[in-house]
């Protein structure tokens, strides 16, 4: 199955820390939200530049701070980004993640409002830093890679029916053959495996990554209970009961074929890179661009989405696959679907020629073309909060 899904030649940007990009952006980030207006009027001055704006970034503490740097960091060091230029109003914003781009084996290069003189001569310096990496970036080619060279991130949104029986499925099969030929995935998302935590258990590669990866799916159900909402009488949401999904165990089993069937290395945090090849479990939120956001921020190159009733967002600088089996959702919102998985309707499916379309279009999507939300510009980037800000 891995060499028959695997049969397309791909091609990819080798990077200083030897991964592998399937986009060659330049992009600036800022470093924290008072520094956004000068983020986005860069972007908007020089063609083609990837705006990574800030939603907050001052006033943090602990571990919420540590979080924030760690993806911001792995957003700026992104295999897909040739060149990140961060700034900041004063310059020890943008050297707090210049240092992790660093150590991840990346170069980052920052720029202070402050030390600049003001938005005007900021301007100019970006200016004219961004057009010199653009400029850099036009001379680096991409080369022949191979499925082991790739991470990519597994989400599912807008569940039905559909979903649980084909979309995930076909994507299982698929996560499956990626595993088998070298490459890495990530699911996340615990709150949506509550009620399927025994399927987690018995593929879990050690004790202690079973006792963390179930400790974290609780703590969901432990969080929403102390603000006095019990998730079992919430999920299914409305959309997911709508589309056929009657209990919250339902959900979680479609939710869960989307990782396949290969042991699970262990858990992960919110944007972190895994520490070896094979399948990990994310400890994100189950809210779509904070998680698009953080598997991203772990380098995954692409991110697959099943999505039933239909979600057209995608993260800027991880191509992001959306994949649909339901006839309504690809009749109503066409322009947003990358994998049309509708024909199962007309007795012609099976989970093998799910993957097999989904590994064509993947193939295609490493190779240049855009993505649904790519081509629409439907893109946006969030990182999640863990506390209060002071």
């Amino acid at each position: 199955m891995a060499s028959n899904l695997f049969d397309i030649p791909l091609r990819g940007y080798r990077r200083a820390d030897g991964r592998v990009g399937i986009r060659n952006l330049v992009a600036v980030m800022a470093a924290a939200d008072n520094v956004n207006p000068l983020a986005r009027k860069l972007a908007g001055a020089v063609p083609g530049i990837v705006c990574l704006p800030a939603s907050y970034g001052r006033g943090q503490l602990g571990e919420d701070l540590e979080i924030t740097v760690r993806t911001m960091a792995g957003l700026a060091a992104h295999p897909n980004v040739a060149y990140c230029l961060i700034v900041s109003f004063e310059a020890a914003s943008f050297e707090r993640i210049t240092g992790p781009v660093r150590a991840l084996g990346r170069e980052a290069t920052g720029m202070s409002l402050l030390e600049e003189g003001g938005l005007n001569a900021a301007l100019q310096k970006g200016t004219d830093l961004l057009r010199s990496m653009m400029e850099r970036a036009r001379s680096i080619d991409a080369q022949e890679v191979d499925a082991g060279d790739f991470l990519l991130g597994l989400e599912c949104g807008g569940s039905d029916t559909t979903s649980g029986l084909f979309g995930n499925p076909s994507l299982g099969v698929f996560t499956d053959a990626l595993i088998a030929a070298g490459g890495s995935a990530i699911f996340s998302e615990p709150v949506e495996c509550l009620g399927g935590e025994s399927l987690i258990a018995k593929r879990a590669r050690t004790p202690e990554a079973k006792r963390q990866m179930i400790a974290a799916i609780h703590r969901f159900r432990e969080i929403a209970l102390s603000a006095g909402v019990d998730l079992t009488g919430i999920n299914p949401t409305a959309d997911n009961i709508a589309g056929g999904l009657s209990t919250i165990e339902e959900k979680s089993l479609g939710a869960i074929a989307k990782s396949g069937s290969c042991p699970i290395e262990g858990l992960i945090g919110y944007g972190e890179r895994p520490p070896a090849k094979g399948l990990w479990f994310m400890d994100a939120p189950a809210a779509a661009v904070e998680n698009l956001t953080a598997l991203a921020a772990a380098g995954a190159q692409a991110i697959l989405f099943v999505t039933g009733s239909g979600n057209p967002v995608g993260h800027p600088i991880a191509p992001t696959i959306k994949i649909c089996a339901n006839p309504q959702t690809t009749a109503q919102m066409p322009e947003h679907i990358d994998v049309d998985l509708s024909q199962i309707f007309a007795d012609t499916f099976v989970t093998q020629k799910g993957a097999r379309r989904i590994a064509e279009v993947f193939a295609a999507t490493v190779n240049g073309r855009e993505s649904a939300a790519e081509r629409l510009d439907y893109l946006e980037t969030n990182i999640s909060r863990f506390g209060l800000s002071v």
